[in-house]
């Protein structure tokens, strides 16, 4: 009934026998008793260690959860509840709420790669990239298998090039050269606003001629005179070049804009199955030192 001298005397056999695990397995259970939470910790870690599969190891790993503190417990509930309010707001098209939600998940659990990837995803649908960019990094390092890590490197390129709108080329392309400006093309947008304008004023453009009309007046007498002609020889050439300019140059920055949209579905709205769900893991894993000291880490895994 002497719980401290077994402590003390169970500490002494594993400094006389450290690779004794049911030394290590009674000296965390003393601990345990009177209340030593954090070597009780630790000894339960070194029997971990020196035998994984042991008989007492499912009870070990189940004394080990009851003994997490209870502010860390507390952390991984607000940073789930956070997560999936983040993937809730996605869902329904609240992209700044769902990048706030997941500004706390990542204070709460820096370490979960969840929470930097769907950030990141939260942040390249509200378009600040450079932020995004600096998540999706944070996880391809830390991407469990190496098909996350390849499309998440897929998404960083996407991120470092622009990504324009056929829709929105198109419509600013009616306007000559604005599809090419919009596309960050502006010197090939001057080209064709330029070759519009030209078509432009050769069909405005007037030429006069001249030439001598015989004319005999009532009296019989010769009167020839010079009549002048005005007229827009181009008129009509130099309108239908100037609408076929307009119309290929907007093809053209619809074309480049779909261009630069392949292999941006990584980017698309995340929902709520595909990072992260309802289910949820508090994981422990023995840590020993080469000087010997245990210690306990705890991941929680959305």
């Amino acid at each position: 009934g002497d719980l401290g001298a077994a402590r003390d005397a169970f500490a002494r056999a594993a400094l006389f026998n450290p690779s004794d695990d049911r030394i290590a397995y009674d000296l965390a259970r003393a601990h345990e008793a009177l209340g030593d939470t954090l070597p009780a910790i630790g000894a339960y870690c070194r029997y971990l260690t020196l035998a994984p599969a042991g008989t007492d190891a499912p009870d070990v790993r189940t004394r080990l959860t009851s003994l997490v503190p209870s502010d860390a417990r507390r952390r991984a509930d607000d940073a789930m509840i956070a997560f999936n309010l983040g993937l809730d707001f996605l869902d329904n098209r609240n992209d700044a709420a769902a990048v706030r939600a997941f500004d706390e998940v990542v204070r709460l659990s820096p370490a979960a790669p969840e929470g930097h990837f769907n950030r990141g995803l939260a942040l390249s649908v509200v378009g600040r990239r450079t932020e995004a960019l600096a998540d999706l990094e944070v996880y391809r390092a830390s991407a469990p298998t190496v098909e996350e890590r390849v499309a998440t490197a897929r998404a960083i390129d996407v991120l470092r090039r622009p990504v324009f709108s056929p829709g929105a080329a198109l419509t600013r392309g009616i306007l000559p050269g604005f599809g090419q400006v919009y596309t960050e093309r502006p010197i090939r947008g001057v080209i064709v606003f330029g070759a519009v304008a030209g078509a432009v004023g050769a069909a405005l453009m007037r030429q006069t001629t001249e030439r001598i009309v015989d004319y005999v007046d009532p009296n019989g007498v010769p009167a020839p005179y010079i009549e002048v002609l005005t007229e827009r020889k181009y008129l009509t050439l130099g309108l239908a070049s100037a609408a076929g300019i307009t119309a290929l140059a907007a093809i053209e920055a619809v074309s480049y804009a779909r261009r630069s949209q392949q292999g941006a579905s990584i980017l698309a709205r995340p929902q709520s199955g595909a990072v992260g769900g309802a289910s949820r893991e508090l994981s422990l894993r023995p840590m020993v030192s080469p000087q010997g000291s245990a210690g306990l880490h705890i991941a929680f895994r959305f």
